[in-house]
Formats: structure tokens, C-alpha cells, sequence
């Protein structure tokens, strides 16, 4: 194929035309090209197939009716070690106007962009947090073995923890450490809690939770019985350690209703 159309670029008079982008001009060279091709059984010129510019052939540019410098822009891109991935490189390398850009599109067959092992995205299994072990926990970078008895302790105080935000409960975790625990773990099986009426409850009772201490216990009831009874959260503003923080953490386990 390639012979036959060579042999009419190189020996056959060409001559200038109104078409720019004719191979061959003359007409009678352009007979003799046409007699060739079918005698050599070659596909005509109307049947044009999908191609890979990086394998465009002399008679492809025939086919689309491409100036052969096209071919020759592409081969010497290709030579110094370059490759067509995309139709803007296409279109820089042949320096084809937008008009025959669009008009041979069709044809056009890039090559997929292949997605380099190095740089492929590994997906991690996460592991369940309320069910990590201390080894476990000490695969995360930042923590060693006493962060990791840290959470462990925190975890069984709390009964499981219900939210995310409350691992940042645990002792000197940093916010960069506490991301990199929730790369390689999920909170998915969260324990149920029954809530504990705030007004039934005796110092004790409330002292028992992982948020209060015996002398924040005590405050909360003082309060209560001045008042009776507690209605909502701000009936306990006067208490200064009762932060918005700790509220939330206590609205887990504590109810008004």
C-alpha cells in the first residue's frame, strides 16, 4: 500500500491546485494513483476507518485528504521520543486549521491514557474503631503504645464511641494524629445508648459519666433543686465548665424529657 502510493508522490508531476490540502494535484497523476489503489485491492478512498494519528500512513492522509507535511510534522514529533494522547496535542502537532480539525474527528482514535501502577490509588480496608486492638491502633502513624491505651481506656468508659468528633476526647491526640486514625478506621457499628433522665439521676449517677467528675456532679443537682427541676441546657449556663463542647458529648447520655 504504502509502495504504491510513494512511488505516485515521488514520480508522478504535481502541480498547484485551488485545494491546499491535495496530495496530488493533477489530475492525471491523481487517475494513475486512483487506478493503482484499486488494482492493488486497496480500501477506497470513501472508506475510512478509525485510525491512531500516532500510526498515520501516506494513505491515510490520502483518505482524509491531508497535506503530506501533516505526516511528516507527526513522524518527526514521534521521533524525538513524543507520543499523541490528546486532540489538542493532534492539533499542535499538525498545525491543521479548526475547520479540517473537526471535519476528520470522527476518525480520529486516541489511545487511552494508561494510569501508571506507581500513581494508581490503593483503596484501604477500613477497620471498625470500637473493635480495634491495641496492635492495631499502633499501625496509624503518631501512635504508639500509650496513645493507643488511651483510646482503648477512653472507648471503654464511654461504652463504644456513638460520634467521631468524640476520639478527639483522648488525652494529647492531635488533630493531624486523630485525621490519620480515620484513614485507616471507620466508626460503623456504634453501641446503642438509652439516655438518663438528668433530673432522676443522684450525684453519683452523674458522676459516673465519662464527662463529669464528682464536683461537677454535685453543681448540676445543686442547680436542680434550686430550680426544682432542669428544663434544657440553659438552665445550667451558670456553670461556667459546662462549655458547649461538653454539652453536646453529655447530650449522648443525658435527656431533659
Amino acid at each position: 500500500m504504502f509502495f504504491v502510493f510513494h512511488i505516485g508522490l515521488t514520480y508522478l508531476p504535481i502541480q498547484t491546485s485551488n485545494d491546499p490540502h491535495a496530495v496530488v494535484s493533477d489530475s492525471l497523476s491523481q487517475k494513475v494513483i486512483d487506478s493503482l489503489i484499486i488494482q492493488s485491492g486497496l480500501s477506497s478512498k470513501d472508506t475510512i476507518y478509525p485510525f491512531n494519528p500516532n500510526y498515520i500512513s501516506d494513505f491515510k492522509a490520502y483518505q482524509l485528504g491531508l497535506p503530506i507535511e501533516v505526516v511528516y510534522r507527526i513522524r518527526a514529533y514521534l521521533e524525538n521520543g513524543n507520543y499523541i494522547r490528546s486532540l489538542a496535542v493532534f492539533k499542535q502537532v499538525s498545525q491543521l486549521n479548526d475547520e479540517d480539525i473537526n471535519r476528520i474527528r470522527p476518525y480520529l482514535k486516541l489511545p487511552t491514557p494508561r494510569v501508571s501502577k506507581k500513581y494508581r490509588s490503593v483503596v484501604i480496608r477500613k477497620k471498625e474503631l470500637n473493635g480495634a486492638t491495641k496492635d492495631e491502633l499502633q499501625k496509624v502513624y503518631g501512635i504508639g503504645e500509650a496513645f493507643a491505651n488511651r483510646i482503648i481506656s477512653v472507648r471503654t468508659q464511654l461504652g463504644g464511641f456513638l460520634i467521631k468528633d468524640q476520639l478527639s476526647d483522648v488525652w494529647g491526640l492531635s488533630p493531624e494524629t486523630t485525621s490519620a486514625v480515620w484513614e485507616q478506621f471507620m466508626l460503623d457499628s456504634i453501641p446503642v445508648i438509652e439516655k438518663k433522665h438528668i433530673n432522676t439521676l443522684t450525684i453519683a449517677q452523674l458522676a459516673s459519666n465519662f464527662y463529669l467528675n464528682s464536683a461537677l456532679a454535685s453543681r448540676i443537682v445543686a442547680v436542680r433543686t434550686q430550680n426544682e427541676q432542669l428544663n434544657s441546657w440553659s438552665d445550667l449556663n451558670q456553670i461556667q465548665e459546662l462549655d458547649s463542647i461538653k454539652r453536646t458529648r453529655l447530650s449522648l447520655y443525658l435527656s431533659f424529657d
